[in-house]
């Protein structure tokens, strides 16, 4: 929660706690979020949270949006990742729009792609797509049919 503390006050009291209760220090500046969040990953086994962490992060969120509460709910009984890492990125659900059957064109008969484009090169079923990575960056999601098979390319 760090990175989304609303003023400098606020972020220098949570530092000073941290640095109270772990004996780290990575600066007051407020770039330094990161090292707080790479540092805690190793040590993580000396740090649990407390009982109920879990709960109160799922009401947090849902501040932020509804919809983080249904997705998280009962969670923490089949996740296959540590849930006290579920860091909110900054959008809401939905914020970043995918894209959905986004139109496509043969290698030979395309005009937009240059030849140092990266792409990312997907075939299924004999059939065959290049999802261009200066098209998907702005959705970072598409979802598609290829080869007669839904897909999901996330990246």
């Amino acid at each position: 929660m760090l990175r989304f503390f609303p003023g400098r006050e606020l972020w220098i009291e949570a530092v000073l706690v941290l640095k109270d209760i772990t004996g780290e220090d990575f600066g007051n500046e407020f770039e330094n979020w990161n090292a707080w969040m790479e540092w805690l990953a190793p040590n993580l086994a000396e740090y649990q949270p407390p009982e109920r962490y879990l709960e109160w992060k799922i009401n947090m969120l849902s501040l932020v949006h509804p919809r983080f509460a249904d997705f998280l709910r009962g969670a923490g009984k089949t996740a296959r990742i540590d849930l006290t890492e579920l860091a909110w990125g900054g959008v809401p659900p939905d914020g970043i729009p995918d894209l959905r059957n986004p139109p496509h064109v043969e290698a030979d008969e395309q005009d937009y792609l240059l030849p140092d484009d990266r792409v990312f090169g997907v075939s299924i079923n004999g059939e065959h797509r290049a999802y261009p990575l200066r098209i998907m960056n702005p959705h970072e999601m598409a979802n598609d049919i290829l080869g007669g098979e839904p897909i999901a390319l996330a990246y």
